[in-house]
């Protein structure tokens, strides 16, 4: 076909059409991210020495793979007092699920009018909705969220689109009244399930992924793109995650916050002032490492698919973690075989996180902006802008009509 490699093949309809791109955007995302990796680790691992004396424990002196983790959720209780199971206290399921509905309905200018005893489901813990747009009543089709675990069930997050919005009979020029077929999506997740002396209660990092899935539920369903091919989500690979990231910066803003949160036991109690700020404060918590776990993943993505001949996929894997994460491969296990992404329609695709990132917060700031989070003009916008169009055009381009002058 006149291709180097699989990636120059799959990124030729994709925003950065070249590997150059991408390699590009990875040496001058690195320097920048490396001296406060670097720093972030000298924290942990003063905090790794300090527990392991408390315990008795022999100090090895790095941050394993297995560390991470167990000593950030610790560095983030003991340097901004924010205690993840004091904090999931505040945010009930169903007042986080009816206070995303509501966003999402008042920034899109829709209506969800929920199925009462829906006939079509697959378990009995799934809940059905019909969206309408709230200005000319229009139809445009179902979603279904399915938000607890149970045996044998998908076990991530994740938004399926089960049926695409298009015309039924498109034609080459389009046609006044042509009967469309309606949009029907799905949202899975795994939250905990409520107890008959418990509700369901989200960690905070559960809600930002709600609101990401459903951000992917909204582009299906909004979609006016005629053909199936180029409805919903069909964008380009590394443009769309950028609409459902640019949702999640609902989950960080005080009014959304209050908005959605109220304690189990007494839903009048909102998130305490306090207790917010620190959760905000901390949100940029060892945004260097992570973000650098992000680059290590995209790279080991684009090096497979860009090597001729066969690849010793441990080895790389553990040269290039600790290489650009700063994090040893510690348990010598061969990551890649746990990493779906690869297989599941982002191979040579994986930079697209970190690439669509730039473009959600520069979208993000139209919102932001005057404090308009909740503005129906700004979101009808990014409503025909973003949403609307499928894949009917490039992702640079829709970018460009919801950022209009503000476009850099």
């Amino acid at each position: 076909l006149g291709y180097n490699n699989h990636t120059d093949f799959k990124l030729e309809v994709r925003m950065a059409k070249k590997n150059q791109a991408v390699d590009e955007m990875y040496d001058k995302l690195c320097p920048r991210l490396i001296p406060f990796a670097k720093k972030e680790i000298e924290v942990l691992l003063d905090l790794k020495a300090e527990d392991k004396k408390e315990r008795g424990e022999p100090f090895d002196g790095k941050i394993n793979s297995w560390d991470f983790m167990y000593y950030n959720t610790m560095l983030k209780q003991k340097q901004y007092s924010v205690d993840e199971d004091i904090v999931k206290q505040y945010f009930p399921l169903n007042i986080v699920k009816d206070a995303l509905l509501a966003a999402y309905q008042e920034i899109l200018t829709l209506t969800f009018v929920q199925v009462e005893n829906p006939s079509d489901i697959w378990h009995a813990d799934v809940e059905q909705f019909e969206v309408y747009d709230k200005t000319s009543n229009d139809f445009l089709g179902y979603f279904y969220l399915d938000l607890f675990p149970r045996e044998g069930k998908y076990g991530h997050a994740a938004c399926f689109g089960l049926q695409v919005g298009c015309d039924q009979e498109p034609t080459a020029n389009p046609v006044d009244g042509c009967t469309r077929q309606c949009s029907v999506a799905a949202m899975v997740a795994n939250f905990t399930k409520p107890t008959a002396t418990k509700p369901s209660l989200l960690q905070h990092n559960e809600v930002v992924t709600f609101f990401h899935e459903f951000g992917h539920v909204m582009h299906q369903i909004c979609t006016k793109a005629r053909y199936a091919q180029f409805a919903g989500t069909s964008t380009e690979r590394d443009f769309v995650e950028a609409p459902s990231q640019m949702l999640e910066n609902w989950c960080w803003e005080a009014e959304p916050l209050k908005k959605m949160s109220g304690h189990y036991e007494d839903s009048t109690k909102k998130l305490p002032e306090d207790l917010l700020k620190n959760m905000l404060d901390a949100k940029n918590l060892n945004s260097g490492l992570l973000n650098l776990r992000q680059v290590f993943f995209g790279k080991f993505d684009l090096t497979i698919h860009k090597t001729k001949g066969k690849v010793d996929t441990t080895a790389l894997w553990t040269k290039l973690r600790e290489e650009v994460s700063l994090i040893p491969n510690s348990s010598g296990g061969n990551g890649a075989a746990s990493f779906g992404h690869i297989m599941g329609g982002y191979d040579a695709g994986y930079y697209g996180y970190l690439w669509s990132e730039v473009f959600s917060a520069d979208m993000f700031t139209v919102f932001k902006e005057g404090n308009q989070l909740y503005s129906p003009d700004i979101g009808g916008r990014y409503r025909r802008s973003i949403l609307e169009p499928g894949g009917t055009v490039d992702g640079g381009d829709m970018i460009k009509n919801f950022l209009q002058g503000n476009w850099i």
